[in-house]
C-alpha cells in the first residue's frame, strides 16, 4: 500500500529533528537529545514501525526528493538500510537509519539523525575493525570526519546492541583494556552510562543509552573516536 504523504512540517516550537523529518504514518518520534560528539553536535530522534525498513526508506526518499533534495540510499544487506542528503542551510548530514529486529513479531527501528558537520564528512555502515563488537551489534551510522581541523580523523559511532548499558558497559570494561585503552572516567547519568578510555594517540568516549522498548534490553551506543596528536619526542640530555 502507498503510505500517504506526510503534513507540513512544523517551523517551530518542535524539537529539530521534528521539524526536519516528516513523521511516519501511524508511528509518533521520540527526540533522543542532543549529544556533543567532538565538536560535531548531532540530534536523534527514535521510533518504531511494523512496516519493513525498504517501507520506511521509500517514505522518506520520496519526501526528501519532494522537498528538492539530492539524496543517497544504502543497503546494510540485511533488510535494513540509510537515506540520507547534505543540507548546506542547516549545515548537517540529514539522515534515516533503518533496523530489522527480529523475534516472534518483527519490528523496524527508525533512527533519524541530524549531524552538523563541515561537507567533507564521510558516511560509513560498518564499524571501525579495531573495536570489539558487543552481541547484536547494528552499526545505525559512522561518520568519518575528513576536515583538517581540531576534530580531522576522528569517528562517530552509533550502533544498537543487545543488552542494558550496565551490560554493555562491563563488555567494554573487559574487551577495550585487552586492546591497549585504559579507562580514564565512568559515570551515570539518568540511566545512561558515560566512559572514557584512552590510549596512546586516541581517547574514545562512550555513552550507552536503554532504547524503550518491548521483548529483550537493547541499548543505543554512541561512541566517538578522537585521534589526538602525538606529543613531540622528549630530548635525551646526553
Amino acid at each position: 500500500a502507498d503510505l500517504p504523504p506526510a503534513p507540513p512540517l512544523p517551523s517551530s516550537g518542535a524539537e529539530r529533528v521534528q521539524r526536519v523529518f516528516p513523521p511516519f504514518p501511524g508511528a509518533t518520534m521520540v527526540p533522543m537529545g542532543r549529544l556533543e560528539t567532538n565538536g560535531s553536535p548531532m540530534e536523534m530522534g527514535y521510533f518504531e514501525t511494523d512496516h519493513p525498513p525498504s517501507e520506511v526508506l521509500e517514505f522518506y526518499a520520496r519526501e526528501f526528493r519532494l522537498r528538492g533534495r539530492d539524496i543517497v540510499t544504502q543497503e546494510d544487506g540485511a533488510g535494513g538500510g540509510a537515506v540520507n542528503y547534505y543540507d548546506a542551510k542547516l549545515g548537517a548530514l540529514v539522515s534515516v537509519t533503518t533496523i530489522r529486529s527480529g523475534g516472534a513479531m518483527p519490528r523496524t527501528l527508525v533512527f533519524p539523525s541530524l549531524v552538523e558537520a563541515p561537507e567533507g564528512i564521510h558516511l560509513q555502515g560498518t564499524a571501525p575493525a579495531s573495536l570489539p563488537q558487543p552481541p547484536g551489534a547494528v552499526t545505525v551510522l559512522r561518520v568519518d570526519e575528513r576536515g583538517s581541523g581540531a576534530t580531522a580523523g576522528s569517528t562517530t559511532l552509533t550502533q544498537v546492541a543487545h543488552g542494558t548499558p550496565q551490560m554493555l558497559m562491563a563488555f567494554y570494561r573487559e574487551q577495550l583494556p585487552a586492546r591497549g585503552y585504559a579507562v580514564m572516567d565512568s559515570r551515570s547519568a539518568r540511566g545512561v552510562e558515560l566512559l572514557e578510555f584512552q590510549r596512546p594517540g586516541e581517547r574514545l568516549s562512550l555513552s550507552l543509552s536503554p532504547v524503550n522498548k518491548d521483548g529483550l534490553p537493547e541499548s543505543l551506543i554512541t561512541l566517538v573516536i578522537e585521534r589526538a596528536p602525538l606529543p613531540p619526542p622528549q630530548e635525551s640530555n646526553r
